[in-house]
C-alpha cells in the first residue's frame, strides 16, 4: 500500500536577537496564521496525517500541535532525528504509517524531499512554511517518490 509522506518546514519564527537561542524561538503571529491557512489547504486536499513527527525545536514543537489540533487524535511525537539525522533514518520513523508527517528545519527537509525523489541534494529547498506531499511504494524506498503537491507559501498566504 502506497505511503503518502508529509514535509513541512515550521512557519514564520522570530529572529534570534528576540529569543535567546535558536532552539527556543517560537512562531510569530503571521508564522501561526500562515500555518492556518496551509492545514485548511490540506483539508481540502483530503489529506490527514497519521502521525506527526517533529523536531524538538520550539517553533517546529508550534507547528506539530497546531496541526494537531485540527486533526482528531494524531499522536505528535518529538525526536532529533528530524534535525540531524540522515533522510534513510527519518525515513525510518515513518515505517508502518500511512500518511506521516515530519516537520523540521532547512536544510534537512529539503534534502529529504531530494532523497525521496531521487535528486542531487540541495535540488529542492524548502522555504518557511513550505509543504510537500509525496507518495512512496514502500519503506524502505524501491524507487522515487512521485511528488503529489508542493506549496511554497506565497502560494497560501497574503502575507510576507
Amino acid at each position: 500500500m502506497p505511503i503518502q509522506i508529509g514535509i513541512l518546514r515550521h512557519a514564520i519564527a522570530e529572529d534570534t536577537a528576540s529569543s535567546g537561542s535558536d532552539f527556543d524561538r517560537r512562531l510569530t503571529r503571521s508564522g501561526a496564521s500562515e500555518l492556518q491557512e496551509h492545514i485548511d489547504l490540506l483539508e481540502r486536499w483530503a489529506w490527514a496525517p497519521s502521525v506527526i513527527f517533529h523536531s524538538p525545536y520550539v517553533r517546529t514543537t508550534q507547528t506539530a500541535h497546531i496541526v494537531a489540533s485540527r486533526f482528531e487524535a494524531v499522536p505528535v511525537l518529538p525526536t532529533d532525528l528530524i534535525v540531524h539525522g540522515r533522510p534513510d533514518e527519518i525515513l525510518r520513523l515513518c515505517v508502518g504509517h500511512p500518511a506521516p508527517l515530519l516537520i523540521g528545519h532547512e536544510p534537512t527537509m529539503g534534502e529529504l524531499i531530494s532523497h525521496l525523489l531521487g535528486a542531487p541534494p540541495g535540488a529542492t529547498p524548502l522555504a518557511r512554511a513550505g509543504f510537500a506531499l509525496l507518495d512512496v511504494d514502500r519503506l524502505p524506498t524501491t524507487r522515487p517518490a512521485r511528488l503529489i503537491l508542493f506549496v511554497p507559501p506565497r502560494l497560501v498566504s497574503t502575507q510576507e
